[in-house]
C-alpha cells in the first residue's frame, strides 16, 4: 500500500507517526525547509524565535496523555506565565498552556525523526493515472505514485490541489475561511523592563505579545519578543511591505510599556493561512473523497493544535483499516 501525506505540520506528522507504528511506510512531502508548519521556528544570529503558534492547550484525556509523553521526552513543557489583557494588565482566562521546548519546532522534529519526510517539495498537482495517484511538483515533474493520498495542507492549498481530482472535497475546503497573521520577532539591545511576559492587547494592530525568554527552554538574553498582529489588521495590510509592517508593530508595542525600546534586529513573517476562521467541525476528524483521497488538519476539525493532532490520527486510522482490508474505499463518508 503506497501512501503519501502532503504537509508536515502536526496533522501530517501525527498521521505519519501512527501509520509508521502500524507497519506502513508513508512518504511525507513538505514545501518548507523543515517540518512543523505553523509550529516551526525561525533561526536568527541571536538564536531561534517562534513566529508561529505560541502555545497549545490540552482538553481531552487522549491528547493530555500525548502531551505528558512529549514532556517526558523533553520536547515540551508547561508554560507557567499568565498572559495579561493589555494595557489594563488584567489576567487573561486561566488555563494550562504548553509549548514545545526549547523551540516550537521540537515536537515536529520529534514526530518526524523516524519518518520519510521530503522537505522543499511542493506538490502542485494530483492526477489519477493507471499507476494510481501521481503527484507532481511545481515544475511538472512526478515525485511519486500512490494508492492513497492524505492532504494536510491549509484549506486554500488543499482546495487548489483537489479542484481537478475531487471537486466535492475541493468545495468543502473552499468553504473554510483562513485568517492571516503578520508576525514580528524583536531582538532587543537592552531589557524593556516590561512588567508582563505575555498579553493580549485589547486595541490597536497587535493581538498578541510574548517575551520569548519567559517560555521554558528559551534563553533570556538577548531579550526577544514575539508580536502577532490581529487577523483584521493583517488582512487589511496583507500585501504591505515587511518594512512598513515592522514599523507599525514596533510602534504599537512601544505604546504598551513606558521607556525607550532599543531594537537590535527584527525578523518578520507573513502567515497567509494562520488560523481557520470557520473550521468544518467534522465529527469523523477527516474528509474522504474520490477513491484514495483524504483530508485532515485543524481546518477540518476545530482550528487548534489538539484538533490538528486528532484529525491526522483519525485519517491515519482510516488508512490503516483500508490497508488491512477491514473497509473499502467505497465505504467513504
Amino acid at each position: 500500500m503506497r501512501l503519501a501525506v502532503i504537509g508536515a505540520g502536526i496533522a501530517g506528522l501525527a498521521a505519519g507517526a501512527l501509520l509508521s507504528q502500524a507497519g506502513l511506510a508513508p512518504v511525507i512531502f513538505e514545501k518548507g525547509r523543515g517540518p512543523g508548519g505553523r509550529m516551526s521556528s525561525k533561526r536568527t544570529e541571536q538564536g531561534s524565535i517562534d513566529l508561529g503558534a505560541q502555545y497549545f492547550t490540552a482538553q481531552d484525556s487522549v491528547f493530555k496523555d500525548q502531551v505528558a509523553d512529549w514532556i517526558n521526552s523533553d520536547v515540551a513543557a508547561e508554560w507557567a506565565a499568565t498572559p495579561m489583557v493589555l494595557p489594563e494588565r488584567q489576567p487573561a482566562r486561566a488555563q494550562r498552556r504548553f509549548v514545545a521546548s526549547p523551540k516550537m519546532s521540537c515536537i515536529a522534529k520529534h514526530l518526524a525523526k523516524d519518518l520519510d519526510v521530503h522537505t522543499q517539495v511542493q506538490v502542485a498537482e494530483i492526477a489519477r493515472e493507471l499507476t494510481g495517484w501521481v503527484l507532481r511538483d511545481r515544475t511538472g515533474q512526478p515525485v511519486g505514485d500512490f494508492d492513497y493520498v492524505l492532504i494536510t495542507a491549509p484549506a486554500p492549498q488543499a482546495q487548489s490541489l483537489l479542484a481537478e481530482p475531487s471537486p466535492a472535497l475541493a468545495a468543502q475546503a473552499a468553504s473554510v475561511r483562513m485568517k492571516p497573521c503578520w508576525s514580528l520577532g524583536l531582538i532587543l539591545g537592552s531589557p524593556t523592563g516590561a512588567k508582563f511576559d505575555a498579553g493580549f492587547p485589547s486595541s490597536g494592530p497587535l493581538g498578541w505579545v510574548a517575551r520569548s525568554g519567559s517560555r521554558p527552554g528559551r534563553e533570556s538574553a538577548p531579550e526577544m519578543w514575539i508580536l502577532h498582529a490581529t487577523a483584521e489588521w493583517s488582512q487589511t495590510h496583507i500585501e504591505a511591505s515587511a518594512e512598513s509592517v515592522t514599523t507599525a508593530l514596533i510602534d504599537a508595542f512601544s505604546a504598551l510599556h513606558p521607556g525607550p525600546l532599543e531594537v537590535a534586529d527584527t525578523v518578520v513573517h507573513r502567515w497567509r493561512f494562520a488560523r481557520a476562521a470557520s473550521p468544518l467541525g467534522e465529527a469523523n476528524g477527516f474528509l474522504e473523497g474520490e477513491s484514495g483521497l483524504l483530508c485532515a488538519g485543524d481546518w477540518v476539525t476545530d482550528g487548534r493544535v489538539e484538533g490538528a493532532w486528532h484529525s491526522g490520527r483519525a485519517a491515519a486510522l482510516r488508512l490503516i483499516d483500508l490497508a488491512r482490508g477491514q473497509v473499502s474505499p467505497s465505504d467513504a463518508g
